[in-house]
């Protein structure tokens, strides 16, 4: 499942959301350390994996 990256707007803590494609964008998301839906999402990383080897 994928993970998005957000950082608060009003405490400026990075926190990580796990949501599938379908969730996301479709709750808003809430600060885990002062309850605040003022998150900003943040550029990250992306890994697939596969199941074939190259």
């Amino acid at each position: 499942m994928p993970t998005y990256e957000y950082q608060c707007q009003s405490c400026r803590k990075e926190f990580t959301v796990i949501q599938s494609i379908s969730e996301h964008g479709k709750s808003p998301v809430h600060c885990p350390e002062c309850q605040s839906a003022d998150v900003k999402q943040l550029m990250s990383v992306f890994i697939a994996q596969t199941s074939k080897k190259s």
